[in-house]
Parts: structure tokens; sequence; C-alpha cells
């Protein structure tokens, strides 16, 4: 009776989960408060299945590093991954990380990397080939600023200081000394000078309180990063009834818009609470923007480069991503040559 399939079943219970706290990032605030209630509402609406739904979120189940070996596991039926911490599985499935200055808007990002995802499928594919779960959707993280604790206006201003990224956009820092770190750590390392600014969105810099050591919000638009992922382990996929794997993979595609809205009003009233809090927030000139993507010139075919010495199609999925960005009126500072 424990095997039988759960098309037979009253109740299906689903495990979901991430590894950050709820609320903190645009992605696991989606995953809380609309797509755990909506898919319970929807099943219960459009079939004879009741559902219950456990959240494990902020590491009680895996850390943010651990999501999909825990979903491959079946320690979570459904994992809302962070890609970021997953530089060798989900290494393609970055591919927005490796153009620096795209799109700041988080809809427009969508937009553009679901077009990628279809115009791509393996990329969705390898999910199930590799790791034993099924692709349902991805979704947005924030515009990408720069938070420091010293004014700075041209691009060569920031020479001769350190700042600090995380995975994929510690390359972005040039002109700067990179210094590899994350947020849990940088309010304690800026105020005892290991480096003088980071990477981060607007909102993420009143979260973890940095603007009581960093009282300057540079608004950089390093463009929203299309850098998450929802899926389910194939075992319990499979043990699914039709009517309830159509409302998935519904929820997986739609999960992307409804976090885009959130991650682009998290952009506008995180710069407006910084600027409540006395944070200097001002705007990286033309100017400045073009001469740092001009520096970052080489930086996305070498990303190619090493997607294809993976076996990847790297360049084809970058150049198609650029193209769509332009194709909803993105113009990039520095049009990058991709081969």
């Amino acid at each position: 009776m424990a095997l039988s399939s759960l098309a037979h079943a009253d109740t299906i219970s689903l495990r979901m989960g991430s590894g950050h706290p709820i609320g903190l990032l645009a992605y696991t605030e989606t995953a809380h408060k609309w797509f755990a209630p909506e898919l319970k509402k929807r099943i219960e609406e459009r079939t004879e299945h009741k559902v219950k739904i456990q959240e494990l979120h902020a590491g009680q189940v895996a850390k943010v590093t651990e999501v999909l070996e825990a979903t491959r596991d079946g320690l979570l039926d459904i994992g809302f991954i962070s890609l970021i911490f997953e530089p060798s599985n989900g290494f393609l499935q970055t591919f927005s990380l490796f153009l620096p200055f795209g799109s700041p808007d988080a809809e427009v990002v969508t937009k553009a990397a679901q077009a990628t995802f279809a115009e791509f499928p393996e990329m969705k594919d390898v999910f199930e080939k590799q790791h034993n779960q099924v692709y349902l959707g991805g979704s947005c993280l924030a515009n990408y600023g720069l938070g420091t604790n010293f004014a700075w206006e041209k691009f060569a201003d920031l020479e001769g200081h350190k700042i600090a990224g995380a995975g994929t956009n510690l390359d972005w820092i040039v002109k700067a000394t990179p210094v590899a770190s994350n947020l849990n750590e940088a309010y304690q390392s800026i105020q005892s000078g290991v480096y003088e600014g980071y990477v981060s969105a607007s909102t993420w810099w009143k979260a973890f309180k940095l603007n009581e050591v960093a009282p300057y919000f540079t608004k950089a638009d390093f463009g929203a990063q299309y850098v998450n992922a929802v899926t389910i382990n194939k075992q319990k996929w499979d043990r699914l009834p039709k009517e309830v794997q159509d409302i998935l993979k519904e929820m997986g595609e739609e999960w992307a818009g409804v976090t885009a809205e959130v991650c682009k009003r998290n952009d506008a009233s995180g710069l407006e609470q910084l600027k409540a809090l006395k944070v200097d927030v001002r705007e990286i000139s033309d100017e400045a923007r073009k001469e740092w993507a001009t520096a970052l010139k080489d930086f996305p075919q070498r990303m190619a480069t090493d997607a294809a010495s993976r076996g990847l199609s790297g360049a084809k999925v970058m150049n198609f991503y650029m193209t769509k960005l332009e194709e909803l009126g993105h113009k990039w500072p520095y049009r990058y040559e991709v081969k």
C-alpha cells in the first residue's frame, strides 16, 4: 500500500524548501507567499485531491549549496534552488551572470531568459538526465548595484579599493581589488576593513544592515539576474497524477513572472528605503557604466569558452539572450562579442 500510486491517494504530501530564509530574497518570498498556497489551492479546486505542504527553508533540510542534491535524493520533494551556488551543475543556467550590465528590469530579464530556456531545452533536460529531478521553472534576483563605505563617481575612483562579491559576480569587479565573500560576513568584514564594498541589490543592503557600516549605494545597473530554479524530485513526479503534474508545470512557468514583479518592486523600494536611512544613493553615469562594461569586454567570451570546454553551447545561449534583451528594448553600454 505504501508504494501505491499517488494517482489514487486522497492526500498528497509535499516537502518543499530552500537554503535561504523566507522573504530575504524575492524567490523565497514568492515560494512561501505565492507558490505554496497557490499550489494547494489549484490542486484542491481542480482535482479530487487534498494537499499537505511542509515548508523547509533557511537550511532546515539543505543549505544553499545543497538544495539541488537534497531534491535529487528526495529529502525535498520540491526544491527552490539558487543556482549561483551550483557553479558546476548549474553553470550554463546562470548565463545572465556572464553578461553584466544587462537589463535592470526584472520583467524584461525574465521574458528574455524564459525565451532562452525555451530555445535551448537541454538546459531544462539536464536536471532530469543528471540530477533526478524535473525542472519546473526559473526566476530572477533583483538588479545588482554596489554598496561602499566611500563615495565614488568615476570608474577610476574604484582603483585601490577592495570590493567583495560572490560566485560569478566576483569577475565583474575590475579596477578595484576583488575579494570573495558572502553577505552573511559582509557587515563585520566592512567594519573591520577586510574590504570596502560589496556587489549587492539595494534591498539586501538594508536587510543585512550594511548601511550602518557602508552608507553609500550606487545604482550601477549590473542587471537583474535569472539564476533561480524550482524543481521536483523525479520519483515524486512520476507518482503524481497527470492533472497535478499539469498544475505544477503551470505553476513553475508562472512563478517567474510573479517573482519578477517582486524583484522589480524590491529594487525600487530598496533604493527609497536606503534614502530614508540617510544612505547616499546615487546612480552611475552613462560614461562610467560604459567604461566599466568595456573593461569587462573579454569576460563573456571567457565564460563561453569555459562552457564549450564542458560540452555546453555557451556562445549560442549568450548570443540568443543578448539579442532577445535588445528586442525587448535593452541597450548594452558595450555590446559584447561572443563566438
